[in-house]
């Protein structure tokens, strides 16, 4: 069961420790060694050893793990929390009763986090009947969690999540949802019948007037004007079937296939081009992309590369610099730091002291 979400994304331990290896330069210019890195584990607070999801927003610092639900952490008052399927307060017993998940998450699995103006979304990926599907955390409200409904059990294993407006989508294992956040319903699902290349939707990239789709069967592009479908393949110049992740870079949208290879759209040709990449961990499978103004981070099975956008230059990073582990699912930049999502636990890089 882990391992089938497991090349899909992945995540954790128990041990703190700052290394004394590093101090980087808060240029856009390649990180400079020694690095210096804190990790996080269940001894400071994690709810579980695999982190599949990070979202930086203002002081708080927000977790999804695999089984321990939701972790937050506030820089400020450097506290955690842990919010799971057992309400609030957290019961210490499971009374048996957790398939109707009280007040927070609709699972323990947290897949996706995304971060939306006054609250966060939450995707948790669900095996069984009864739960699954996403939720959304508001402080200002009361109760502030609030959980949706499955759609019919089509937004039930979700893989991600896009905020689009007054509209959020959401991929699942199933196909893409279409959630109106105004009237808190769903509007619309899309499946390989309406035009997704595939069912399983890794990606979700909304732009002003296209929605980008990264799934197991290449890339689509829906026009939400015309409401026209377009599918990109082998043919189109994808050379991987399964696309990971979708991000908008300085440079244009960079797309990831599953066993490691990047590509970049050419607006020109309406294709995409392989990105010949002098990363020295590019023979990694990914598992997420994370794209600053700076520069992108991509997590995959062998460390994390970075390509710096000011000089075009690559760097790796794995445990031989202070990584805790080379298995890396997500990453989220925040304020000078950099966190990472790992199957041991949370790196945490050091760039402002």
């Amino acid at each position: 069961m882990k391992q089938a979400i497991n090349r899909r994304r992945l995540s954790f331990i128990t041990l703190f420790f700052i290394l004394p290896v590093l101090c980087l330069s808060t240029e856009a210019s390649p990180f400079e060694k020694p690095f210096s890195f804190q990790h996080l584990t269940q001894k400071e607070g994690l709810s579980s050893e695999m982190v599949y999801a990070i979202a930086a927003k203002g002081e708080e610092i927000w977790f999804g793990t695999y089984g321990g639900g939701a972790t937050r952490y506030d820089k400020a008052k450097k506290s955690w929390k842990a919010y799971t399927t057992k309400g609030e307060p957290m019961e210490k017993v499971d009374d048996g009763d957790s398939i109707k998940w009280k007040n927070l998450l609709p699972y323990n699995h947290v897949s996706v986090i995304l971060a939306d103006g006054d609250r966060l979304w939450f995707g948790t990926y669900f095996y069984g009947f009864g739960g699954g599907g996403i939720s959304y955390y508001h402080p200002q409200k009361t109760p502030p969690w609030r959980p949706i409904n499955t759609n019919g059990d089509r937004a039930k294993k979700v893989v991600s999540m896009a905020s689009d407006g007054d509209s959020l989508w959401v991929g699942s294992e199933k196909g893409l949802s279409l959630f109106d956040k105004k009237m808190e319903q769903w509007k619309r699902f899309y499946s390989i019948q309406e035009g997704l290349s595939g069912n399983f939707v890794n990606a979700l990239l909304a732009e002003t007037d296209v929605l980008w789709i990264g799934t197991n069967g290449g890339i689509s592009r829906y026009h939400k004007v015309t409401k026209k479908w377009k599918t990109y393949s082998q043919k189109e110049g994808l050379t991987e079937d399964e696309i990971k992740s979708l991000v908008r870079t300085p440079q244009g949208i960079w797309a990831g296939g599953i066993g490691g290879t990047l590509f970049e759209y050419q607006p020109s040709s309406d294709s995409w081009k392989k990105i010949e990449a002098s990363d020295p961990l590019k023979a990694g499978g990914i598992n997420s992309m994370t794209a600053t103004g700076e520069r992108i981070l991509i997590c995959r099975d062998n460390g994390v590369s970075v390509y710096h956008f000011s000089n075009g230059r690559w760097q790796s990073l794995t445990t031989a610099d202070g990584l805790m582990s080379n298995t890396v699912l997500c990453a989220a930049e925040d304020n000078g730091n950099i966190w990472f999502g790992t199957d041991k636990g949370v790196s945490r890089l050091i760039l402002k002291p």
